[in-house]
C-alpha cells in the first residue's frame, strides 16, 4: 500500500511505496526537537512532488543526511542521505500520514542520543 505523506500546506507531497511494519521515534537532538516517526526504505520507493517551491535541506551533526522541509509552511516532510551517507536509504516522516493509516503500525524507539540502540518496551 503506497503511503502519502504532506505537508501542512500541501506544497509538498510525499509517496512512500513500500511495506512499513514498523516506524522509529529517535530521541537525538534533531528528531527529539522534530517529532518525527521515521518510516525507511530504499530512495526508489518514494516520490518527492512539490506545488509551489522545493523543499529546503539542514544537515547536522555528521553530515550524513540532509533532513527536508516546506519553505512555505515549515514541515519537516522526509530525509535523504548525503554524498557521505547511506545511498540505499531514505525515510520519510510519518507525522505528515493520515493518523488512521498508521494508527497499528509498531512504533520502535532508538536511543540516538546515547547509546545508538534501540529501547526495548
Amino acid at each position: 500500500m503506497p503511503y502519502t505523506a504532506q505537508c501542512h500546506c500541501g506544497n509538498i507531497t510525499v509517496t512512500f511505496d513500500a511495506p512499513v511494519n514498523a516506524l522509529t521515534s529517535c530521541n537525538c537532538s534533531i528528531c527529539h526537537k522534530l517529532g518525527a516517526l521515521w518510516g525507511y526504505t530504499h530512495p526508489s520507493n518514494i516520490t518527492v512532488k512539490a506545488v509551489a517551491e522545493n523543499t529546503t535541506s539542514y544537515s547536522h551533526g555528521d553530515k550524513y543526511i540532509e533532513f527536508h522541509h516546506c519553505p512555505l509552511c515549515g514541515c519537516t516532510t522526509h530525509y535523504t542521505p548525503t554524498k557521505i551517507g547511506n545511498p540505499q536509504r531514505m525515510a520519510v516522516n510519518f507525522k505528515m500520514v493520515s493518523k488512521k493509516l498508521i494508527n497499528d503500525v509498531k512504533i520502535r524507539h532508538f536511543d540516538g542520543a546515547d547509546t545508538w540502540q534501540f529501547i526495548e518496551s
